[in-house]
């Protein structure tokens, strides 16, 4: 049971909290010695370790914290002193909110500073003259084609289970990591069903990543084709890549290292995030040369979604909205869209090339892991 703090500890606390909360701190430092060595460090352990249960970690945390906090103000109250309630109250208020400064203080540590690294476009081969409405066009037109080739392979043989992805192309993910210049790599997390499974389904959420436990955490409604997808982006969460659109990137690459199965699920995520900025007649001419199984199935996933409750996915977007920003991303929810950007200013450089030669570049990965 947590004990009451003094108010000059508590304040203390708190002080410390703000500060790491808007001193800045120069983003190159933040790169070059949390994101890229002591986080991937920590990530390794918490993560493995956490893998080794099905159950998720964070929900026996939630569960454990909440009871806790509960007897904690009980207990207060009860104690045998002298004090009046008001004073009581407002002790506990102020060591509530130490408990919150403590909290976001382990939540920087084991997670939070990858906010704050330095952009990816930093690190890759970036060229903004690349994006363009008519390279968009060409590029909604090549989706459209890999979409129509892959569906009939990638839907001749069963989807994989979530617990089957991380040893169906977990190596890829590790090529691609390297691939963008890390030296040190995190490792695949077990993807696992959460008690907040009902809220994802109702707020439009497919997943997340705990910043406590290290562990991915999936909505079980998630269509078979979505999965790999899914997973390669919370994996590159993992990573250390906070930044939606960079999450994203990093995913669909990972997926594009893998089997026609992941190439697939991660081709079905694109073609809106790219037709969403075309004009409209340009964004019919694209849909219409979907062949039918693609279509039915991004229409199956526009059915998910129009099941989710609006005022709860409302206030789910705008709360994470909210926590971006106070993140520092400038474009809060908004910076989901900017990985048509990353991906069609880096398309042609070295890290896109090979990715989708499985047999020539993962194999010896395979091999190498014994996969």
């Amino acid at each position: 049971m947590a004990r009451v703090m003094t108010p000059y500890r508590a304040v203390a606390v708190i002080g410390v909290a703000v500060m790491v909360g808007v001193v800045p701190v120069p983003a190159s430092w933040i790169e070059q010695i949390y994101s890229r060595e002591v986080y991937l460090v920590g990530q390794q352990v918490l993560t493995s370790l956490s893998s080794l249960f099905s159950v998720a970690l964070l929900d026996v945390l939630a569960v454990l914290g909440l009871v806790g906090f509960i007897c904690w103000w009980v207990r207060a109250f009860r104690a045998d002193t002298q004090e009046s309630r008001m004073r009581i109250v407002a002790k506990m208020c102020l060591n509530t909110m130490a408990t919150a400064a403590v909290l976001y203080l382990i939540f920087m540590v084991l997670w939070g500073f990858n906010y704050r690294r330095e952009p990816l476009i930093t690190k890759l081969e970036y060229d903004a003259t690349r994006i363009s409405p008519a390279r968009l066009r060409d590029f909604s037109r090549e989706t459209v084609e890999q979409l129509n080739r892959l569906h009939s392979i990638a839907s001749s043989t069963g989807w994989p289970d979530f617990e089957e992805l991380p040893n169906r192309f977990g190596p890829a993910f590790g090529v691609v990591q390297r691939r963008i210049g890390g030296s040190r790599t995190a490792v695949v997390g077990r993807p696992k069903p959460t008690l907040l499974s009902p809220y994802f389904e109702r707020a439009g959420i497919d997943g997340m990543v705990s910043p406590f436990s290290l562990e991915v955490l999936v909505n079980h409604t998630v269509l078979p084709y979505e999965r790999p997808f899914l997973v390669a982006h919370e994996w590159a969460h993992l990573a250390g890549y906070a930044n939606e659109a960079e999450a994203s990137f990093v995913g669909f690459l990972t997926c594009l290292a893998g089997d026609e199965q992941s190439q697939y699920s991660a081709w079905l995520f694109l073609i809106p995030q790219l037709v969403r900025h075309l004009p409209q007649k340009d964004r019919t001419d694209v849909y219409a040369g979907l062949r039918d199984g693609p279509r039915k199935h991004l229409r199956e996933i526009s059915d998910r979604l129009n099941r989710t409750v609006p005022f709860v996915r409302r206030n789910a977007s705008l709360a994470y909205d909210r926590f971006l920003r106070a993140n520092r991303v400038a474009g809060g929810i908004a910076s989901y869209g900017l990985v048509v950007d990353l991906l069609m200013g880096t398309s042609g450089s070295d890290v896109w090339k090979g990715l989708m030669q499985r047999d020539d570049m993962i194999s010896r990965v395979l091999v190498e892991n014994d996969v």
